[in-house]
């Protein structure tokens, strides 16, 4: 009778261990994956404050007319670069004098955070994140646009030195140095005139850029568009474009 006992403690023993068993590898193999994508997300969305701050430091340059600002950013395995070239071009055309027409075009190296298919990006003022072929801006380049005046301040940032890109999961100074400013150009329309500015943006983040010009309660309108380039037009009184040329360094 005792063995019988024991044989069936035994038997009782390798089944709760062997469901024991199941039960947490069940629970790694589900739930280990959830976990690296949260962990993934929240590395992102630190990476998206950090650029925010950073943005932050380029608008005191540019706005507060600083000499110069550094940004402390905590890699998280991605690589900060600043490599890739994005452009924007403001072409203004009064509707009574086409002497006083002007074009200026402004091409920068925006700073970026690239892990995998997900890129966080600071670029002519405005924070912008891609993911695969998707993308949203998180904060606007601080445009003024209205039925009256258009103001772009362009933001062009340079790389200073070799160093054009720094990965792992060290933390990277970028430091920031204003080499320039001023208003590139400016024009009044003037009694009986108007002035129709049109504003392309030629970025991989493209499809960000569309949806914010299509946020503006401007009376513009979005009259090109594709998968890197989009162009918005508007009618205004006043066209004034200041720029300001920052030099950038990253440091280990």
């Amino acid at each position: 009778m005792s063995g019988s006992r024991a044989q069936s403690d035994t038997v009782g023993f390798v089944l709760v261990f062997s469901l024991i068993v199941l039960t947490v590898g069940t629970v790694y193999a589900a739930g280990f994956p959830a976990l690296t994508d949260l962990r993934a997300a929240e590395q992102t969305e630190n990476m998206e404050r950090a650029f925010v701050v950073l943005d932050e430091n380029v608008d005191d340059i540019v706005r507060e007319g600083a000499p110069s600002r550094a940004t402390e950013i905590k890699l998280n395995g991605g690589t900060l670069a600043v490599e890739e070239t994005t452009s924007v071009t403001v072409y203004a055309e009064n509707t009574s004098d086409a002497s006083r027409n002007f074009t200026v075009t402004a091409a920068s190296r925006p700073i970026t955070y690239s892990d995998g298919d997900t890129t966080v990006a600071a670029s002519f003022g405005a924070v912008l994140r891609g993911d695969g072929d998707a993308a949203v801006m998180r904060s606007d380049p601080g445009w003024l646009i209205d039925n009256e005046r258009a103001m772009l301040p362009l933001t062009v940032t340079t790389r200073s030195g070799d160093r054009t890109a720094i990965g792992g999961s060290s933390t990277v100074l970028v430091a920031m140095d204003a080499t320039s400013r001023g208003i590139a150009r400016e024009m009044t329309a003037g009694n009986g005139s108007a002035i129709t500015v049109n504003v392309t943006v030629e970025s991989p983040r493209a499809d960000a850029w569309r949806r914010y010009f299509e946020s503006l309660d401007a009376g513009g309108s979005v009259v090109a568009a594709s998968d890197d380039a989009v162009t918005y037009q508007i009618e205004v009184d006043r066209v004034v474009v200041p720029r300001t040329a920052i030099r950038v360094r990253l440091d280990r």
